[in-house]
């Protein structure tokens, strides 16, 4: 059997769902006929993927395997069409582009854009993924835009797309106060096993590479609440006693005590990335030094004479 796009989609359902009978729910179609499904979704992988038990189903290692490279490909998937939608509805040209993806700091790009050239108007764009965010880039409807990019997911970069590093990253799990680690200064990766986490809404790789990452010190993050901003995460870690995975991200939160992983494994890298031919591409020394200044909360970059009368 040739497995194709539907049948990821079925995979994660099932894994999603934690059972055959949720799942065939959820997809509209019968148990028994979702059951013969999945035995031969099976078969085209060469193994089993769940566990049959009484309250539902558990991923087998294949199944995780699956499951963990699914995701990544379905959510690529989704990108393709977000961003040929996005080609077909050019609108205005005139103006600063500028692009981001979620968990970002693209606030910051706006602002040291704005402060550069006060009087030209800017647009700005959030799209689900890097992937969505470099095709427009190297489509020439973004002019400036930040990327993330974790070392087990990499990017590709177009040939016409300009990239320069901002920041690298180091993720630190929250905890509640009261939290069985909460009186630590540190914490192994291997010590927040059993755990329930919150999962960023992140789709440029990042809880692929968390999986990954605990799955070398020997568990699979317990995955419970899923496609959250900070804010809200940080909300869940209070009320549910959840761990979340944080990145330095400007925000204020209260009631989450942030602990460094011991030798972290998880990192992310943000990326300045512009068109090479776009009339934009004079400004970048000013935007990526602009940047480096704001993101470490040095002062602002000053208006800059001559692109501020461009």
């Amino acid at each position: 059997m040739r497995i194709d796009l539907r049948h990821l989609q079925v995979v994660l359902t099932v894994a999603r769902a934690g059972s055959i009978s949720r799942a065939a729910s959820r997809l509209k179609i019968a148990q028994a006929g979702l059951t013969a499904q999945i035995r031969r979704i099976e078969s085209g992988f060469g193994g089993p993927l769940f566990v049959r038990r009484s309250d539902g189903v558990e991923l087998t290692e294949l199944g995780r395997h699956v499951v963990l490279r699914a995701q990544d490909i379905v959510e690529r998937f989704d990108d393709l069409l977000v961003t040929a939608h996005k080609l077909t509805e050019r609108g205005d040209a005139s103006g600063i582009r500028l692009g981001g993806v979620p968990g970002s700091p693209t606030t910051l790009l706006v602002g040291v854009v704005r402060r550069m050239l006060p009087a030209v108007p800017q647009t700005t764009h959030v799209e689900r993924s890097g992937a969505a965010v470099l095709e427009l880039v190297r489509a020439g409807e973004l002019d400036f835009a930040l990327v993330v990019e974790f070392p087990r997911t990499p990017l590709r970069f177009p040939a016409e797309v300009g990239v320069r590093g901002v920041v690298t990253e180091r993720m630190v799990v929250g905890v509640a106060a009261g939290h069985r680690l909460s009186g630590r200064s540190e914490v192994l990766l291997s010590e927040l096993a059993g755990e329930e986490w919150v999962v960023p809404d992140e789709h440029h790789g990042g809880r692929l590479n968390l999986d990954l990452a605990c799955e070398s010190v020997g568990f699979t993050p317990r995955c419970a609440y899923f496609g959250v901003d900070p804010l809200t995460a940080a909300d869940l870690v209070r009320s549910t006693g959840a761990v979340a995975g944080f990145f330095p991200a400007g925000h204020e939160l209260p009631g989450v005590l942030l602990k460094p992983i011991i030798g972290n494994p998880v990192h992310r890298r943000i990326v300045l990335v512009w068109n090479n031919d776009g009339d934009a591409a004079r400004y970048v020394d000013d935007v990526h030094a602009g940047l480096l200044r704001a993101y470490h909360g040095q002062t602002p970059p000053r208006v800059h004479p001559e692109l501020a009368a461009s």
